[in-house]
């Protein structure tokens, strides 16, 4: 006689779903099985697979997606259960081609070259992405002939045919040429936040929240890891929870905040903090290579496998972006040298560097190219750029060669082919490997690592942010000059403008363009200083809501916008100031002291926040004999400068409206030390539209971005002049509040907005 166990045992044996390795159909899942059994079933990812068997297959570009599905039996007292793994195939490319734009490349003869895996093309409803390519003869080529060999391929998943120029020439078609900048970056150890405005405050609520840290708790997964003393600590939460496949990311981010910290204010605690934290993970990493379980230098908050899951094409989220994980890390690491000189930082991030190495360099081009394009899996923050830095300090010919294996051909080939095909690429995946592609270009002077990095910041400032500096919808950027109807709970990664704003700062050091400079004004002002929490609990947003009745949501969970927004903070003084043998360029006016023995600086910078209109420089020592003083874009060219109280001509300014240069001597002084410079600007009310919906607009004043307080979700239409927007509004007294006159609608900074307050970023203008 059967039992119940027997009954559901056997039927648990019988079950049979169909084929579930290439699924892009919905399964049938039986809820009866034999001897009058019931199944239930249950999905490990409902996203792609429902318990009901309904799939949904993920979009061209994203990966197929593995997913478990577990059935329990039941009869009476007894259950038996039985899971299989499907696969879930991403939906077929249904691209319809209207341009494949030109690859043409130059190769050495004789040597190996490696054709674009990836090309920009058009779309016939207009819309310009970057698309795989199979070529017919393979992706790693050799000529032992110079001329011209077209090589044809196909757009993948399509019958589109592309075509490749290959120009083959006797000499190295990789030149390199002088990669210094043009003008240096004062560090950010050398200024120091005065007064109690908005960004000292910020700064100060940073330092007392990583106070608080468990340091222990930081390195609990690790030691864990290496099975070492956990010392008691209690486990991570959210994304570095001990069951999620990112932990330990954000003890990279803490490593940076530490280093960053301390370079930003000299407290001497958070030194303290940092040192322990590193010898830890020394700790760590000796460990498992004493283990024999992984090779030396390894070091993470789980064992190998997530890297050897990648080299086998593992989609998310069986694995969750593991180099991603190991850059935050590495770039800890090193942020603990650079700006703190902890030198076991820097032995434990160079045979960390090893490591790397020697685990990508065994792999083919192609395979790498198809690891580096997988959606998430596949990230891998800015291990080209940490890389590459190390190299730099390190000079191990291993770092700068790992670093150029992160070369990703889907982002980079449509760049050089000067075509933005952003759209449909993530966001904050893609923009740290472009502040790679310059810190490649200054270690190996490889002129189209830079021209890259400059077309693709030049795209996004031009045609890919909301108005408070922010881009991308739902972490993915999306075609060019689409902001109007994407105003969403989901916009403005601030992981994005994080890695942005340190992609304009190193740019202006190799071209010192203002538009770089009014972009990071913009961004830090109404983006970054205005994500964090009001309290010291460490809260960041993860997006910027742009839709009606807005509300922000600080996030303490780990995620990686929590990450980046501990360290982001500390670097509002990056790209402040720069110098080059005869220049100081004064590019950001914050409420500041500088001071720099080794270059003979020190001033201090004055200005309210309520009163951005107005700054003074005080000059106590300048051996340069220039000045260069940024005009922001939002004054419009209109600026009145005094010395010492003496006003100076337009003629002394020169004709750039972005940028005053004065020269010591041209103004009668004998040198700038001693005097006091104070700038006023004209800031007046403006609007900022969106390119697609040109009835929507941003609304500003000065540096601010400002937004209108209300609860009601539906889009606000007033009536604002556009030819004269600030007749609309009246200043309430000298507060930040600028009051609509005719709706009596408030609107105030982002940065002033606090939690679950609602508000309007963009308005409907009624203009008359």
């Amino acid at each position: 006689m059967h039992t119940d166990q027997d009954c559901v045992d056997e039927a648990a044996r019988q079950i049979y779903i169909g084929n579930t390795g290439t699924v892009d159909f919905d399964l049938k899942l039986p809820t009866e099985g034999v001897e009058g059994t019931t199944i239930e079933w249950a999905s490990s990812d409902d996203r792609w697979v429902s318990p009901t068997g309904k799939v949904k297959q993920p979009e061209y570009g994203r990966g197929d997606r593995n997913v478990t599905l577990t059935a329990t039996v039941t009869k009476g007292g007894a259950k038996a259960q039985r899971s299989f793994d499907v696969t879930v195939l991403q939906m077929p490319n249904k691209i319809e081609v209207r341009k494949v734009y030109p690859i043409e490349i130059k190769a050495r003869k004789g040597a190996t070259y490696y054709l674009p895996m990836f090309t920009a093309v058009l779309t016939k409803d207009g819309q310009k992405v970057s698309q795989r390519v199979n070529w017919d003869e393979g992706v790693e080529q050799r000529d032992e002939q110079t001329g011209e060999h077209d090589f044809q391929g196909s757009i993948d998943g399509s019958d589109i045919r592309v075509q490749c120029k290959v120009r083959v020439i006797d000499e190295d078609p990789e030149q390199p040429v002088d990669s210094s900048p043009k003008v240096r970056r004062v560090p950010i150890s050398r200024v120091r936040l005065t007064g109690d405005g908005m960004l000292a405050g910020n700064q100060r609520r940073r330092i007392d929240f990583l106070k608080t840290l468990d340091d222990d708790q930081l390195l609990v997964e690790f030691r864990r890891a290496a099975h070492l003393d956990t010392k008691g600590a209690k486990p991570m939460i959210g994304w570095d929870a001990p069951d999620s496949n990112l932990r330990g990311h954000t003890t990279g981010h803490v490593l940076s905040a530490y280093a960053l910290g301390y370079a930003a204010t000299g407290d001497e605690d958070i030194r303290t903090k940092l040192t322990y934290l590193v010898d830890g993970l020394a700790e760590v990493q000796a460990a498992f290579a004493k283990s024999g379980t992984t090779k030396p230098g390894f070091l993470s908050a789980y064992d190998e496998s997530q890297f050897d899951k990648l080299e086998q094409y593992a989609p998310y989220p069986t694995i969750w972006a593991p180099y991603y994980t190991l850059h935050k890390i590495l770039a800890g690491l090193i942020d603990a040298y650079h700006f703190a000189g902890n030198e076991t930082a820097l032995h434990v991030a160079s045979d960390l560097g090893d490591w790397v190495y020697d685990r990508v360099h065994r792999l083919p081009h192609e395979q790498l190219q198809n690891m580096w394009s997988m959606y998430i899996a596949g990230e891998f923050g800015g291990m080209n750029e940490s890389l590459a830095h190390l190299y730099a300090i390190t000079g191990r010919k291993e770092h700068l060669d790992a670093a150029r294996l992160f070369d990703n051909d889907r982002l980079m080939v449509p760049m050089r082919q000067k075509v933005d095909a952003l759209g449909g690429l993530h966001g904050n995946q893609h923009i740290p490997q472009v502040i790679g592609s310059v810190e490649l270009f200054r270690q190996t002077g490889l002129p189209y690592y830079l021209q890259q990095a400059e077309f693709f910041l030049k795209s996004v400032m031009g045609h890919h942010i909301y108005a408070m500096g922010g881009t991308g919808q739902g972490e993915m950027f999306q075609q060019p000059d689409v902001i109007g109807t994407l105003l969403k709970d989901n916009t403005a990664e601030s992981c994005a403008s994080y890695n942005l704003l340190k992609l304009s700062a190193l740019l202006f050091s190799f071209d010192p363009d203002q538009e770089y400079a009014d972009y990071t004004e913009l961004t830090t002002l109404n983006h970054v200083a205005a994500s964090t929490d009001h309290v010291p609990q460490g809260g960041s947003l993860y997006f910027f809501p742009t839709q009606p009745g807005g509300r922000k949501e600080f996030d303490e969970e780990n995620s990686c916008c929590h990450g980046t927004g501990l360290e982001s903070h500390f670097y509002y003084a990056d790209g402040a100031f720069y110098t080059d043998e005869k220049t100081l360029w004064i590019e950001q006016y914050l409420p500041c002291s500088l001071n720099d023995i080794d270059q003979k600086m020190a001033l201090s910078v004055d200005v309210d926040d309520r009163h951005p209109e107005k700054v003074t420089i005080t000059l106590e020592a300048l051996d340069r004999p220039r000045l260069a003083l940024r005009i922001p874009a939002w004054t419009r060219g209109r600026v009145h400068i005094d010395i010492d109280g003496t006003p100076v001509s337009q003629a002394l300014m020169g004709t750039d409206p972005a940028v005053a240069v004065l020269d010591a001597s041209a103004c009668g002084l004998n040198s700038w030390s001693g005097t006091t410079i104070t700038l006023t600007f004209d800031p007046t009310i403006r609007l900022i539209g969106t390119p697609d919906r040109p009835a929507l607009a941003a609304v500003a004043w000065g540096p601010y971005v400002l937004a209108a307080l209300s609860p009601s979700t539906d889009m606000q239409s007033l009536d604002i002049d556009r030819k004269d927007p600030g007749s609309a509004f009246e200043r309430q007294g000298e507060k930040l509040v600028f009051r609509h006159r005719d709706s009596g609608l408030e609107f105030v900074p982002l940065w002033t907005i606090d939690e679950n307050q609602p508000y309007h970023a963009y308005v409907e203008v009624a203009s008359h």
